[in-house]
């Protein structure tokens, strides 16, 4: 009997169907509105952090600070520019596997794992530009006053890109639910 009330449960389940459209679409590179929104993040960063990397010297008086903060901004500079080519090419792939939910959720434990470096690379920058800035100043007591006003700025960005991602992953998992 408890069988028959279970069988008939599972079969009253009202469960979201996927058109084969749908299915194809999901399989198709990068058509998730998440990963086109991530995409273009990592497009508008790139391309402002090189074009950072190839005006600071001059317009920020890199020959006059010492050569470790020149090496410090352009190495973390690199380094966030290269993290988001390959971010571009994780958002852009497409659906490889035969089953779809384990492709889904493997893609996720990338994004996952992606989302931590970015984050993780955005402080880093911060610090280096920072030490940039301040390598050849004085500080005194208006540019701690200002340097921590700046690390609020900072924190506060580095929060809502973290919201930003958790927000992504969310929904991303919303949609692996759904199959």
């Amino acid at each position: 009997m408890e069988n028959d009330a279970l069988k008939s449960a599972w079969q009253h389940i009202r469960t979201p169907r996927k058109s084969s459209t749908d299915l194809k679409s999901a399989m198709e590179e990068g058509n998730h509105p998440v990963l086109k929104g991530i995409r273009r993040q990592l497009l508008f960063e790139t391309i402002g952090f090189t074009l950072f990397l190839l005006v600071y010297y001059d317009f920020f008086d890199g020959d006059r600070k010492p050569l470790y903060a020149n090496l410090l901004l352009a190495g973390a500079m690199l380094l966030v520019i290269g993290h988001n080519i390959a971010g571009y090419r994780l958002a852009g792939r497409g659906v490889k596997d035969s089953s779809i939910r384990r492709s889904l959720e493997e893609r996720l434990s990338r994004i996952k794992t992606y989302a931590v470096i970015s984050v993780t690379s955005r402080v880093l920058i911060m610090a280096c530009v920072c030490i940039f800035f301040i390598s050849v100043v004085t500080l005194d007591t208006q540019r701690y006053r200002l340097l921590a006003l700046i690390a609020v700025v900072f924190a506060i960005q580095i929060t809502l890109l973290s919201r930003l991602w958790r927000r992504r992953i969310r929904r991303l998992k919303e949609v692996i639910a759904d199959f």
